[in-house]
């Protein structure tokens, strides 16, 4: 008897074999590719030398989500909680920022507009200062050389305080107020008395401060005669004084006057220096029955144009308040 063997049908179902094994080939290779990926010494995604581009494109958002955090003072990824963003701003934070273990962490690589990117991780070294050396002294602006355009309120003439540092003193500004006494031509005028005549001004500022203390020159120059710079000279209201003509290049030709002392310790035709002793402060002249005060004016070289009491005067006082408060040393 002839035995025929029966042929496989031909159908769908014939292929499920062929699509199973296909199948299990698929995830074969897949299963290789992700045993590739993990396979020691090869490098994960992310890491340096290999980054994958999923995590270049992480890597480039972390700078914006840092922004909010570093400007914030957010405590995102400090002591292990926060996201994975809030850890890239903790240990790479730009300028160094400390990691989660409190160690500098390295500089980001991202950086704000507009700044330069360091050469290294590390903070630059502060550099160097040069060593400390003490500041010279500042030269001062020379007193005014002219008349023209003078600023008799406001000038300042370099000197030094006339009075020392411990001495107990005080002073205001009282340049042109009501004085009694007769208005001569080098005395500022205040009004005009109803007979017509000038009353007199205050010249310059009074000192306040106890018999006795010792005045120094305010600047190097000559002892000189006041009778012979300002006629007539009244002995009777200025008393003992001293009058010095500036030498110094900041105040050539200017004149101090110091009044009512009641020593003199140098002579008229001497040479003084700058801070040197000339006497010691007292009542003497008009200022007898008055509290102690150290009378001092300041004159230029030259006459100045005032308009006062209704006309026009020259004269060489201008007020030396300014100058008083520049160099006194309770001021600077």
């Amino acid at each position: 008897m002839r035995t025929t063997t029966p042929r496989a049908p031909r159908g769908p179902a014939s292929l499920l074999p062929a699509v199973g094994a296909l199948a299990l080939a698929a995830v074969l290779v897949v299963a290789c590719g992700g045993a590739r990926a993990i396979v020691p010494g090869s490098s994960l995604p992310g890491q340096a030398g290999n980054p994958s581009p999923t995590a270049r494109n992480s890597t480039a958002l972390v700078p914006d989500a840092c922004g909010a955090d570093s400007l914030g003072g957010s405590a995102t990824g400090n002591g292990g909680g926060g996201t994975a963003a809030g850890a890239s701003c903790a240990v790479s934070g730009t300028g160094g920022s400390p990691g989660v273990d409190g160690s500098p962490g390295p500089t980001s690589a991202s950086q704000e507009p507009g700044t330069e990117t360091p050469e290294s991780s590390a903070s630059p070294a502060p550099s160097a200062s040069p060593a400390s050396s003490p500041s010279p002294t500042a030269t001062p602006s020379p007193a005014p050389t002219s008349p023209v355009h003078f600023p008799y309120r406001r000038a300042v003439v370099p000197l030094v305080f006339p009075l020392p540092a411990s001495a107990t003193y005080t002073y205001r500004r009282d340049f042109l107020v009501p004085r009694l006494g007769k208005v001569y031509a080098y005395n500022h005028a205040g009004s005009v008395a109803p007979n017509g005549t000038l009353r007199r001004a205050h010249d310059g500022t009074d000192i306040g401060v106890p018999l006795g203390t010792a005045v120094r020159a305010p600047f190097s120059g000559t002892v000189v005669n006041p009778a012979a710079r300002w006629k007539p000279w009244d002995p009777a209201r200025y008393g003992k004084v001293v009058v010095i003509v500036s030498d110094e290049p900041t105040s050539t030709g200017y004149s101090v006057i110091l009044a009512h002392l009641s020593k003199v310790n140098v002579k008229v035709g001497q040479h003084v220096s700058r801070g040197q002793l000339l006497g010691k402060t007292g009542n003497t002249g008009n200022a007898a029955g008055t509290p102690p005060h150290l009378h001092l004016e300041l004159r230029a070289p030259f006459l100045i144009r005032v308009k006062e009491a209704g006309k026009v005067r020259k004269i060489d006082a201008f007020d030396p308040y300014p100058s008083l408060t520049a160099a006194d040393p309770r001021r600077q």
